[in-house]
Protein backbone atom coordinates (compact mmCIF):
# COMPACT_ATOMS: atom_id res chain seq x y z
CA UNK A 1 0.00 0.00 0.00
CA UNK A 2 0.89 3.27 -0.65
CA UNK A 3 2.35 5.28 2.68
CA UNK A 4 -0.12 8.33 1.35
CA UNK A 5 -2.71 5.86 1.33
CA UNK A 6 -2.38 4.36 4.73
CA UNK A 7 -1.78 7.68 6.09
CA UNK A 8 -5.49 8.87 4.47
CA UNK A 9 -6.92 5.92 5.94
CA UNK A 10 -5.23 6.55 9.58
CA UNK A 11 -6.75 10.35 9.07
CA UNK A 12 -3.12 11.45 9.50
CA UNK A 13 -3.01 13.47 5.93
CA UNK A 14 -2.75 16.77 8.15
CA UNK A 15 -5.77 18.56 6.96
CA UNK A 16 -7.53 19.83 10.01
CA UNK A 17 -11.10 18.03 10.62
CA UNK A 18 -14.37 19.93 8.99
CA UNK A 19 -15.69 21.63 11.11
CA UNK A 20 -19.57 20.19 12.08
CA UNK A 21 -22.40 22.45 10.98
CA UNK A 22 -25.05 23.01 13.58
CA UNK A 23 -24.04 19.65 15.60
CA UNK A 24 -24.08 22.12 19.15
CA UNK A 25 -20.14 20.59 19.68
CA UNK A 26 -18.12 23.21 21.23
CA UNK A 27 -15.22 23.72 18.84
CA UNK A 28 -11.86 25.56 19.63
CA UNK A 29 -11.42 28.67 18.11
CA UNK A 30 -8.76 31.27 17.86
CA UNK A 31 -9.32 34.34 19.78
CA UNK A 32 -9.72 36.56 16.71
CA UNK A 33 -12.65 34.56 15.42
CA UNK A 34 -14.22 33.79 18.91
CA UNK A 35 -18.40 34.86 18.41
CA UNK A 36 -19.66 38.02 20.47
CA UNK A 37 -21.25 36.30 23.52
CA UNK A 38 -17.95 34.50 24.42
CA UNK A 39 -17.10 34.86 28.10
CA UNK A 40 -14.18 35.92 29.76
CA UNK A 41 -13.71 32.92 31.30
CA UNK A 42 -13.28 29.40 30.23
CA UNK A 43 -15.29 28.08 33.28
CA UNK A 44 -18.41 29.25 35.12
CA UNK A 45 -17.07 31.92 37.26
CA UNK A 46 -19.10 33.51 39.73
CA UNK A 47 -18.43 37.33 41.26
CA UNK A 48 -16.59 35.37 44.46
CA UNK A 49 -14.28 33.45 42.10
CA UNK A 50 -13.51 36.66 39.72
CA UNK A 51 -12.40 38.34 43.06
CA UNK A 52 -10.60 35.48 44.37
CA UNK A 53 -8.35 35.31 40.80
CA UNK A 54 -7.98 38.93 41.28
CA UNK A 55 -6.48 38.68 44.59
CA UNK A 56 -4.75 35.24 43.79
CA UNK A 57 -3.22 37.01 40.89
CA UNK A 58 -2.01 40.24 43.55
CA UNK A 59 -0.38 37.83 45.91
CA UNK A 60 1.76 35.30 43.37
CA UNK A 61 4.08 36.77 41.72
CA UNK A 62 4.52 33.28 39.85
CA UNK A 63 1.34 33.77 38.45
CA UNK A 64 2.51 37.64 37.28
CA UNK A 65 5.37 36.31 35.52
CA UNK A 66 3.59 33.81 33.75
CA UNK A 67 1.73 36.28 32.58
CA UNK A 68 -1.59 35.34 33.76
CA UNK A 69 -4.59 38.31 33.98
CA UNK A 70 -7.11 38.48 36.08
CA UNK A 71 -9.57 35.99 34.18
CA UNK A 72 -7.40 33.22 33.51
CA UNK A 73 -5.94 33.09 37.21
CA UNK A 74 -10.33 32.68 38.41
CA UNK A 75 -10.46 29.86 35.72
CA UNK A 76 -7.24 28.19 36.88
CA UNK A 77 -8.34 28.43 40.75
CA UNK A 78 -12.28 27.63 39.69
CA UNK A 79 -10.77 24.75 38.80
CA UNK A 80 -9.16 23.33 41.49
CA UNK A 81 -11.21 25.09 44.56
CA UNK A 82 -15.21 24.09 43.13
CA UNK A 83 -16.69 20.83 43.61
CA UNK A 84 -17.99 20.84 40.62
CA UNK A 85 -16.24 22.89 37.85
CA UNK A 86 -17.97 23.61 34.72
CA UNK A 87 -16.88 24.49 31.24
CA UNK A 88 -18.43 27.27 29.44
CA UNK A 89 -19.94 27.05 25.73
CA UNK A 90 -17.11 29.21 24.65
CA UNK A 91 -14.06 31.29 25.80
CA UNK A 92 -12.55 34.81 24.31
CA UNK A 93 -9.34 32.42 24.93
CA UNK A 94 -9.65 29.39 23.23
CA UNK A 95 -6.53 28.33 24.11
CA UNK A 96 -7.24 28.31 27.34
CA UNK A 97 -10.76 26.27 27.03
CA UNK A 98 -9.14 23.73 25.18
CA UNK A 99 -6.68 23.25 27.91
CA UNK A 100 -9.13 23.27 30.85
CA UNK A 101 -10.96 20.80 28.88
CA UNK A 102 -8.24 18.22 28.64
CA UNK A 103 -7.56 18.84 32.45
CA UNK A 104 -11.01 18.51 33.54
CA UNK A 105 -10.65 15.02 31.51
CA UNK A 106 -8.08 13.33 32.87
CA UNK A 107 -8.01 11.09 36.12
CA UNK A 108 -5.07 12.73 37.36
CA UNK A 109 -6.85 15.84 37.72
CA UNK A 110 -9.87 14.24 40.03
CA UNK A 111 -7.26 12.42 42.16
CA UNK A 112 -5.70 15.80 42.54
CA UNK A 113 -9.01 17.37 42.69
CA UNK A 114 -9.77 15.54 46.42
CA UNK A 115 -7.43 17.09 47.75
CA UNK A 116 -7.40 20.87 46.48
CA UNK A 117 -11.39 21.35 46.30
CA UNK A 118 -12.29 23.65 49.30
CA UNK A 119 -9.06 24.18 50.28
CA UNK A 120 -8.40 27.61 49.41
CA UNK A 121 -4.32 27.02 49.77
CA UNK A 122 -4.22 24.02 47.80
CA UNK A 123 -6.02 24.97 45.53
CA UNK A 124 -4.01 28.60 44.99
CA UNK A 125 -0.62 25.80 44.66
CA UNK A 126 -2.60 23.72 41.98
CA UNK A 127 -4.07 27.10 40.00
CA UNK A 128 -0.28 28.65 39.81
CA UNK A 129 1.10 25.33 38.40
CA UNK A 130 -2.33 24.89 36.17
CA UNK A 131 -0.92 28.88 35.17
CA UNK A 132 2.48 28.14 34.87
CA UNK A 133 2.42 25.06 32.60
CA UNK A 134 -0.37 26.86 29.99
CA UNK A 135 2.18 30.14 29.71
CA UNK A 136 4.85 27.02 28.46
CA UNK A 137 2.20 26.54 25.33
CA UNK A 138 2.11 30.45 24.42
CA UNK A 139 4.18 30.58 21.39
CA UNK A 140 7.36 33.17 21.65
CA UNK A 141 6.82 34.27 17.90
CA UNK A 142 2.97 35.40 16.81
CA UNK A 143 3.28 34.35 13.69
CA UNK A 144 4.14 31.15 14.69
CA UNK A 145 0.55 30.69 16.26
CA UNK A 146 -0.77 31.74 12.99
CA UNK A 147 0.75 28.99 11.42
CA UNK A 148 -0.59 26.31 13.83
CA UNK A 149 -3.54 24.21 12.04
CA UNK A 150 -7.01 25.92 13.22
CA UNK A 151 -4.87 29.01 14.99
CA UNK A 152 -4.46 26.69 18.07
CA UNK A 153 -1.45 26.93 20.07
CA UNK A 154 0.29 23.70 19.62
CA UNK A 155 -1.14 20.37 18.59
CA UNK A 156 -3.11 18.01 21.14
CA UNK A 157 -0.38 16.14 22.42
CA UNK A 158 1.77 18.98 23.43
CA UNK A 159 -1.01 20.05 25.28
CA UNK A 160 -1.86 17.34 27.03
CA UNK A 161 1.67 16.90 27.90
CA UNK A 162 1.30 20.43 29.47
CA UNK A 163 -1.83 18.80 31.97
CA UNK A 164 0.45 16.26 32.86
CA UNK A 165 3.57 18.19 33.71
CA UNK A 166 0.72 20.45 35.90
CA UNK A 167 -0.92 17.97 37.69
CA UNK A 168 2.45 16.28 38.87
CA UNK A 169 3.95 19.45 39.79
CA UNK A 170 0.95 20.30 41.57
CA UNK A 171 0.37 16.66 43.27
CA UNK A 172 3.63 16.89 44.92
CA UNK A 173 3.47 20.48 46.47
CA UNK A 174 -0.12 20.15 47.69
CA UNK A 175 0.88 16.98 49.02
CA UNK A 176 3.87 18.81 50.75
CA UNK A 177 1.43 21.51 51.88
CA UNK A 178 -0.80 18.73 53.44
CA UNK A 179 1.97 16.76 55.33
CA UNK A 180 3.54 20.20 56.70
CA UNK A 181 0.56 21.39 57.98
CA UNK A 182 -0.40 17.76 59.45
CA UNK A 183 3.09 17.47 61.22
CA UNK A 184 2.60 21.11 62.40
CA UNK A 185 -0.26 20.68 64.03
CA UNK A 186 -2.75 21.93 61.28
CA UNK A 187 -4.16 19.11 59.54
CA UNK A 188 -7.73 18.16 59.12
CA UNK A 189 -9.93 18.04 62.62
CA UNK A 190 -7.51 20.35 64.61
CA UNK A 191 -7.76 23.63 65.24
CA UNK A 192 -6.19 25.67 62.77
CA UNK A 193 -7.00 23.11 59.82
CA UNK A 194 -9.86 26.38 58.79
CA UNK A 195 -7.30 29.18 58.91
CA UNK A 196 -6.11 29.43 55.58
CA UNK A 197 -4.10 32.50 56.03
CA UNK A 198 -2.04 30.55 58.74
CA UNK A 199 -1.94 27.66 56.90
CA UNK A 200 -0.80 29.20 53.55
CA UNK A 201 2.04 31.48 55.76
CA UNK A 202 3.12 28.53 57.50
CA UNK A 203 3.60 26.44 54.19
CA UNK A 204 5.23 29.67 52.66
CA UNK A 205 8.16 29.45 55.94
CA UNK A 206 8.59 25.73 55.05
CA UNK A 207 9.27 25.77 51.42
CA UNK A 208 11.65 28.92 51.34
CA UNK A 209 13.61 26.94 53.80
CA UNK A 210 15.34 23.42 52.87
CA UNK A 211 15.88 22.34 56.49
CA UNK A 212 12.57 22.37 57.71
CA UNK A 213 11.02 21.11 54.40
CA UNK A 214 13.20 18.16 54.53
CA UNK A 215 12.31 18.00 58.21
CA UNK A 216 8.23 17.92 57.02
CA UNK A 217 9.51 15.26 54.46
CA UNK A 218 10.56 12.66 56.77
CA UNK A 219 7.42 13.53 59.30
CA UNK A 220 5.30 12.62 57.26
CA UNK A 221 6.64 9.22 56.73
CA UNK A 222 6.92 8.82 60.52
CA UNK A 223 3.59 9.52 61.26
CA UNK A 224 2.32 6.78 58.77
CA UNK A 225 4.38 4.73 60.77
CA UNK A 226 3.55 5.68 63.67
CA UNK A 227 -0.59 5.25 62.95
CA UNK A 228 0.26 1.75 61.59
CA UNK A 229 1.40 1.26 65.25
CA UNK A 230 -0.98 2.82 66.82
CA UNK A 231 -3.75 0.99 64.91
CA UNK A 232 -2.13 -2.27 66.09
CA UNK A 233 -2.45 -1.30 69.72
CA UNK A 234 -5.43 -3.03 72.08
CA UNK A 235 -7.60 -0.34 73.55
CA UNK A 236 -9.87 -1.42 76.70
CA UNK A 237 -12.54 0.19 77.92
CA UNK A 238 -14.53 1.62 74.51
CA UNK A 239 -17.63 0.26 75.31
CA UNK A 240 -18.73 2.77 77.93
CA UNK A 241 -20.81 5.88 75.74
CA UNK A 242 -20.40 8.83 77.47
CA UNK A 243 -21.52 11.23 75.32
CA UNK A 244 -21.67 12.70 71.29
CA UNK A 245 -18.56 14.39 70.00
CA UNK A 246 -17.75 15.40 66.54
CA UNK A 247 -15.01 13.25 64.72
CA UNK A 248 -14.58 11.43 61.29
CA UNK A 249 -14.63 7.67 62.44
CA UNK A 250 -17.20 5.70 60.35
CA UNK A 251 -17.36 2.89 63.17
CA UNK A 252 -19.07 5.64 65.92
CA UNK A 253 -21.33 7.75 63.52
CA UNK A 254 -24.45 8.05 65.34
CA UNK A 255 -27.46 6.26 63.62
CA UNK A 256 -28.90 9.47 62.55
CA UNK A 257 -25.73 10.28 60.39
CA UNK A 258 -25.65 7.25 58.83
CA UNK A 259 -29.05 7.72 57.91
CA UNK A 260 -28.20 10.90 55.62
CA UNK A 261 -25.88 8.62 53.79
CA UNK A 262 -28.17 6.91 51.88
CA UNK A 263 -30.03 10.39 51.22
CA UNK A 264 -28.70 11.91 47.65
CA UNK A 265 -29.61 15.39 48.80
CA UNK A 266 -27.53 14.77 52.03
CA UNK A 267 -25.05 12.31 50.88
CA UNK A 268 -22.02 15.06 49.47
CA UNK A 269 -22.90 17.41 52.89
CA UNK A 270 -22.41 13.88 55.19
CA UNK A 271 -18.74 12.53 53.68
CA UNK A 272 -17.55 16.33 53.49
CA UNK A 273 -18.06 16.46 57.18
CA UNK A 274 -16.99 12.98 57.69
CA UNK A 275 -13.62 13.69 56.44
CA UNK A 276 -13.63 17.55 58.50
CA UNK A 277 -14.02 14.96 61.19
CA UNK A 278 -16.98 17.12 62.02
CA UNK A 279 -19.79 14.55 62.32
CA UNK A 280 -21.46 13.40 65.19
CA UNK A 281 -20.15 10.27 66.87
CA UNK A 282 -19.97 8.55 69.66
CA UNK A 283 -17.77 9.88 72.97
CA UNK A 284 -16.52 6.21 74.63
CA UNK A 285 -14.38 6.13 77.92
CA UNK A 286 -11.10 4.49 77.45
CA UNK A 287 -9.60 3.40 80.85
CA UNK A 288 -6.09 3.47 79.30
CA UNK A 289 -5.45 6.87 78.12
CA UNK A 290 -7.00 8.13 81.38
CA UNK A 291 -4.11 7.33 83.37
CA UNK A 292 -1.52 8.93 80.71
CA UNK A 293 0.22 12.08 80.94
CA UNK A 294 2.97 14.19 79.46
CA UNK A 295 5.12 12.72 76.29
CA UNK A 296 8.75 14.74 76.69
CA UNK A 297 10.97 14.52 73.59
CA UNK A 298 14.67 15.57 74.37
CA UNK A 299 16.91 16.20 71.66
CA UNK A 300 21.17 16.12 71.08
CA UNK A 301 21.82 19.22 69.71
CA UNK A 302 25.18 19.01 69.57
CA UNK A 303 27.70 19.33 66.43
CA UNK A 304 28.06 15.96 65.88
CA UNK A 305 24.14 15.82 65.29
CA UNK A 306 24.03 18.63 62.50
CA UNK A 307 22.34 17.59 59.14
CA UNK A 308 20.43 14.78 58.57
CA UNK A 309 20.60 13.08 62.39
CA UNK A 310 19.10 16.39 63.35
CA UNK A 311 16.48 16.39 60.54
CA UNK A 312 15.80 12.51 61.52
CA UNK A 313 15.55 13.16 65.01
CA UNK A 314 13.38 16.44 64.63
CA UNK A 315 10.74 14.55 62.07
CA UNK A 316 10.54 11.94 64.83
CA UNK A 317 9.87 14.41 67.53
CA UNK A 318 7.30 15.68 65.15
CA UNK A 319 5.15 12.55 64.93
CA UNK A 320 5.52 11.82 68.85
CA UNK A 321 3.87 15.48 68.92
CA UNK A 322 0.98 14.15 66.86
CA UNK A 323 1.39 10.90 68.54
CA UNK A 324 0.60 12.62 71.83
CA UNK A 325 -2.35 15.50 70.05
CA UNK A 326 -4.06 11.89 69.02
CA UNK A 327 -3.93 10.34 72.39
CA UNK A 328 -5.17 14.01 74.15
CA UNK A 329 -1.81 14.38 75.89
CA UNK A 330 0.24 17.25 76.88
CA UNK A 331 3.82 17.23 75.13
CA UNK A 332 7.13 19.25 74.73
CA UNK A 333 10.37 19.29 72.92
CA UNK A 334 13.78 19.91 74.50
CA UNK A 335 16.71 20.56 72.37
CA UNK A 336 19.67 20.51 74.77
CA UNK A 337 23.48 20.52 74.18
CA UNK A 338 25.70 20.48 77.06
CA UNK A 339 25.52 22.96 79.37
CA UNK A 340 25.41 25.41 76.59
CA UNK A 341 21.59 26.01 77.26
CA UNK A 342 18.57 24.82 75.81
CA UNK A 343 15.11 25.30 74.23
CA UNK A 344 11.96 24.11 75.72
CA UNK A 345 8.45 24.33 73.82
CA UNK A 346 5.40 22.94 75.61
CA UNK A 347 2.74 21.88 73.41
CA UNK A 348 -0.67 21.37 75.07
CA UNK A 349 -3.37 19.38 73.47
CA UNK A 350 -5.09 22.22 71.98
CA UNK A 351 -3.75 24.51 69.21
CA UNK A 352 0.20 25.03 68.74
CA UNK A 353 2.22 28.16 68.10
CA UNK A 354 3.06 27.10 64.57
CA UNK A 355 5.24 30.26 64.73
CA UNK A 356 7.16 28.67 67.94
CA UNK A 357 7.24 25.71 66.41
CA UNK A 358 8.89 26.17 63.36
CA UNK A 359 11.43 28.35 65.12
CA UNK A 360 12.49 25.47 67.36
CA UNK A 361 12.43 23.13 64.13
CA UNK A 362 15.06 25.73 62.81
CA UNK A 363 16.83 26.30 65.70
CA UNK A 364 20.27 24.43 66.29
CA UNK A 365 22.66 24.83 68.97
CA UNK A 366 25.47 23.51 67.63
CA UNK A 367 27.89 22.86 70.96
CA UNK A 368 28.20 19.93 73.35
CA UNK A 369 29.82 18.11 75.93
CA UNK A 370 30.26 14.19 77.33
CA UNK A 371 26.44 15.08 78.43
CA UNK A 372 23.94 16.20 75.71
CA UNK A 373 21.01 14.66 76.55
CA UNK A 374 19.54 16.48 80.29
CA UNK A 375 19.95 14.24 82.77
CA UNK A 376 20.73 16.37 85.23
CA UNK A 377 19.09 19.46 84.29
CA UNK A 378 15.73 17.13 83.50
CA UNK A 379 13.66 17.66 86.89
CA UNK A 380 14.61 21.39 86.48
CA UNK A 381 13.16 21.61 83.00
CA UNK A 382 9.96 19.39 83.71
CA UNK A 383 9.16 21.87 86.46
CA UNK A 384 9.86 25.02 84.03
CA UNK A 385 7.42 23.30 81.57
CA UNK A 386 4.71 23.08 83.77
CA UNK A 387 3.83 19.26 82.90
CA UNK A 388 0.42 18.42 83.95
CA UNK A 389 0.66 15.62 86.38
CA UNK A 390 0.71 11.82 84.64
CA UNK A 391 2.45 8.84 84.14
CA UNK A 392 5.07 10.38 81.45
CA UNK A 393 6.51 8.84 78.09
CA UNK A 394 9.90 10.46 78.25
CA UNK A 395 11.96 9.84 75.05
CA UNK A 396 16.53 10.68 74.45
CA UNK A 397 17.26 10.98 71.29
CA UNK A 398 21.14 11.40 71.08
CA UNK A 399 24.36 9.67 69.42
CA UNK A 400 26.75 10.53 72.40
CA UNK A 401 28.23 7.78 74.64
CA UNK A 402 27.31 9.05 77.73
CA UNK A 403 29.63 9.15 80.71
CA UNK A 404 27.12 9.96 84.07
CA UNK A 405 28.50 9.99 87.67
CA UNK A 406 26.72 7.94 90.49
CA UNK A 407 25.37 10.90 92.33
CA UNK A 408 23.34 12.22 89.05
CA UNK A 409 22.15 8.72 88.11
CA UNK A 410 20.84 7.86 91.80
CA UNK A 411 18.99 11.69 91.77
CA UNK A 412 17.51 11.65 88.04
CA UNK A 413 16.56 7.63 89.34
CA UNK A 414 14.60 8.77 92.42
CA UNK A 415 12.96 12.15 90.17
CA UNK A 416 11.44 9.54 87.47
CA UNK A 417 10.15 7.30 90.33
CA UNK A 418 8.35 10.79 91.94
CA UNK A 419 6.72 11.59 88.36
CA UNK A 420 6.10 8.23 87.35
CA UNK A 421 8.20 8.91 83.87
CA UNK A 422 9.43 5.96 81.68
CA UNK A 423 12.76 6.49 79.45
CA UNK A 424 13.42 5.11 76.71
CA UNK A 425 16.50 6.36 74.44
CA UNK A 426 18.04 6.06 71.16
CA UNK A 427 21.79 6.08 70.74
CA UNK A 428 22.50 6.48 67.05
CA UNK A 429 26.18 5.71 65.80
CA UNK A 430 27.76 4.92 69.61
CA UNK A 431 27.11 2.49 72.53
CA UNK A 432 25.15 4.10 75.18
CA UNK A 433 27.18 4.17 77.87
CA UNK A 434 25.50 5.07 81.50
CA UNK A 435 22.34 5.66 79.35
CA UNK A 436 21.36 2.17 80.04
CA UNK A 437 22.01 2.40 83.68
CA UNK A 438 18.70 5.08 83.98
CA UNK A 439 16.39 4.19 81.29
CA UNK A 440 13.34 1.57 80.72
CA UNK A 441 14.88 0.82 77.28
CA UNK A 442 17.77 1.70 75.22
CA UNK A 443 18.09 1.04 71.80
CA UNK A 444 21.85 1.51 70.28
CA UNK A 445 20.64 2.36 65.95
CA UNK A 446 22.69 2.89 62.85
CA UNK A 447 20.14 5.74 62.01
CA UNK A 448 17.13 6.79 62.74
CA UNK A 449 14.86 5.08 59.72
CA UNK A 450 11.36 5.06 59.64
CA UNK A 451 11.32 1.30 59.07
CA UNK A 452 13.55 0.62 61.68
CA UNK A 453 12.38 -1.80 64.59
CA UNK A 454 13.55 0.66 67.55
CA UNK A 455 12.07 3.60 66.10
CA UNK A 456 8.44 1.76 65.51
CA UNK A 457 9.05 0.76 69.31
CA UNK A 458 9.21 4.65 70.10
CA UNK A 459 6.14 4.96 67.78
CA UNK A 460 3.93 2.79 69.57
CA UNK A 461 3.74 4.21 72.91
Amino acid sequence: MDPKELLKLLDLDGRPPDRPVDSGAVVAVPAAAATADAGPTALVVDAWGLRRGRDLLAESDRLKRAGTDVFAAADFFTAAFDPDPRLTESCVDSRRHQFLTHLLGTPEYRALHVATRLDDTAAGIAATHFAEQFASLKPEDPTEAASWPGGTPGDEMATLLAVGRAMAEAGKEVAALHDAAAGLGMGPGTPGHHDPAAVAALFKRVRGDPALRRICDLAGRFRRVAQSKQRMKVTHGLDDVVGVEPGGDVGRLLPAELAKLVVPELELDTLRRIVERAALCREHHAVEPAGKGPVVVALDESGSMAGEKIHTAKALALALAWIARHQRRWCALIAYSGDSGERLLPLPPGRWDETKLLDWLAGFIWCGSDIDVPVREMPRMYAALKAPPGVTDLVFVTDARCRLPADIQKGFLEWKRSVQARLTSLVVDNPPGDLGAISDEVHAVRSLAPDAAAVGRVLSL
